[in-house]
Parts: C-alpha cells; sequence; structure tokens
C-alpha cells in the first residue's frame, strides 16, 4: 500500500512540472513574421498626447508594440487595442520585466487632437503612448512600416480612414523587427508572438 501511495505521489508531482507556468518558454510563432534583419525607422517629428514634441528614438530603452489608427474607427481599432491591452496585461502579471511599451500613432491627424488621443488610449490602458503628426510629417514613417491608409469621403466633408490593422514590434533600439498581420488579433497570441520574437531576434534584454 506505501509503495502504491509513493508511485502515486512521484506521478502527480511529476504532472506537476509539466503544467505550463508563467516564465515558460513561448511556442513557436503563431502568426508574427519577423524580419531578417532589424529596419531603422526615420526621424519623426511627432507630437504626443501631452501636447510634447515626440521623435521614434524616444521609444529605445523597451520593446514597443506599435499600431496605427484613429480614435473615430468604429472596428479595428477598439477591437485591436483592447486586445493589445489584455496583452499587457497578462504580461505585466507573468512576465514583468518584460512588459512592452505600447505606441498609438493617429493617422487622422485633423480629428485627433492630443488631448481626444489621450482620453481613448485611457479607456484602454493609461499608459500607452499616443502620437500625430500632420500627413505629409508621417508620410516617411508610414511609408517605412508600410502602413496602408486612405481616405473615404462619405458625405460632403465628412470622411472615414481606411487603414490595416498590423501590430509592428519594435526592438529596444526603436528599430522594426517583426509584424502581427491581419486585421485580427488574439491577445493570447500576441503574448506569445512577442515573446517568441524577442528570442529569435535576441533581444532578451529586461524591459522595465
Amino acid at each position: 500500500m506505501l509503495r502504491i501511495l509513493v508511485i502515486a505521489l512521484v506521478a502527480l508531482v511529476a504532472a506537476l512540472f509539466l503544467l505550463p507556468r508563467p516564465g515558460d518558454m513561448p511556442r513557436g510563432l503563431l502568426a508574427a513574421t519577423v524580419l531578417d534583419a532589424p529596419r531603422d525607422l526615420p526621424a519623426t517629428a511627432l507630437t504626443d498626447s501631452a501636447g510634447n514634441a515626440f521623435s521614434v528614438s524616444d521609444l529605445s530603452g523597451r520593446m514597443t508594440l506599435a499600431f496605427f489608427g484613429f480614435t473615430n474607427c468604429p472596428d479595428i481599432c477598439p477591437l485591436t487595442l483592447d486586445q493589445i491591452a489584455r496583452s499587457v496585461a497578462t504580461l505585466r502579471a507573468d512576465y514583468p520585466d518584460r512588459v512592452p511599451q505600447v505606441l498609438f500613432v493617429s493617422v487622422d491627424p485633423a480629428r485627433d487632437s492630443p488631448e481626444r488621443i489621450r482620453a481613448y488610449l485611457d479607456g484602454f490602458d493609461e499608459t500607452f503612448i499616443g502620437v500625430t503628426a500632420d500627413d505629409e510629417t508621417l508620410a516617411p514613417l508610414l511609408d517605412a512600416l508600410a502602413v496602408s491608409v486612405h481616405k473615404q469621403v462619405v458625405d460632403g466633408e465628412q470622411y472615414n480612414v481606411v487603414h490595416n490593422g498590423t501590430i509592428y514590434i519594435l526592438d529596444d533600439d526603436a528599430r522594426w523587427i517583426a509584424l502581427l498581420g491581419g486585421s485580427s488579433h488574439e491577445s493570447a497570441t500576441i503574448v506569445n508572438d512577442y515573446l517568441a520574437g524577442r528570442l529569435e531576434t535576441g533581444d532578451n534584454v529586461c524591459d522595465h
């Protein structure tokens, strides 16, 4: 009887070690594409949600998840930002030394003031960084990341902005290293591919 109990206890302990735990290595990439080499991004004179000057170089020192959209977006933006917020919450809880900063770039500067961007992002996560710039200033950054943006006039001066839903991953030198394409994202996939992408690109520095 004692032998049976010992065997059962050993089996239980072994099973517990096989359960996934925070800190376990992520599975391979599920949806992300990692670039062959990091790509530098053009210096762009942006304005943040506090009305201060901001540049891509200000992102240096931490990994970044970047997303381009606009506050009037009816679907892709709120859905994606919600999943990014959930991803960041998971990383804070399970991988506190690997939490990325999140950059939201408005591609609708005519309607998205710094104050409006701040109020919008606070509905998802108050730490999210919001920036914008006029169309001409944004153009080189959009081109470098192959961000697709089209404005469609719907009624006189009213217009809608059509854009891709890609999430861009930047390393701690603010270089583009990977992307999550498509317009539908799940937080579990974002977390997995963010961590896996760090391993593939060698970005295993601790983020604070």
